[in-house]
């Protein structure tokens, strides 16, 4: 299997100018944990997750750039990737997510949440997920 087959693909992403706030937001109204952060041409620039944009709260104003707090060096992998060469570097590296790029832009997410849904609900090969992360 592939990191197509689980990743989700409906990519929320937030740009670099946006504020800590509407991170914030956009983590409560969706349910999820990690944003990944473009540019304006649409390219990966950074990363903020649930734990950063927290840690970032307690120290900054929450109109705060999401730039002054993300994380700019993100591991990812493609879409071509194997599940297990996915998994390990979440496993090996503690990482929550990795986002899938095609051409240094985002076209999916995978997460600890994928890997459990792929262990409780299998998949018939073919089919993706585009659920929350």
């Amino acid at each position: 299997m592939r990191v197509s087959d689980i990743m989700t693909s409906r990519v929320l992403a937030l740009g670099e100018n946006d504020s800590l706030e509407t991170a914030m937001r956009l983590m409560e109204d969706m349910f999820i944990r990690h944003i990944p952060i473009v540019d304006d041409t649409g390219a990966l620039t950074g990363l903020i997750t649930q734990r950063d944009l927290l840690a970032a709260m307690r120290r900054k104003d929450e109109n705060a750039p999401i730039r002054e707090a993300m994380r700019t060096d993100v591991t990812t992998v493609g879409p071509d990737e194997s599940l297990r060469r996915a998994a390990e570097i979440m496993i090996y590296n503690k990482f929550g997510c990795l986002p899938v790029l095609v051409d240094q832009k985002p076209v999916g997410i995978i997460t600890e949440t994928d890997f459990l849904k792929l262990a409780i609900f299998p998949l018939a090969p073919g089919q993706g997920n585009t659920a929350k992360a």
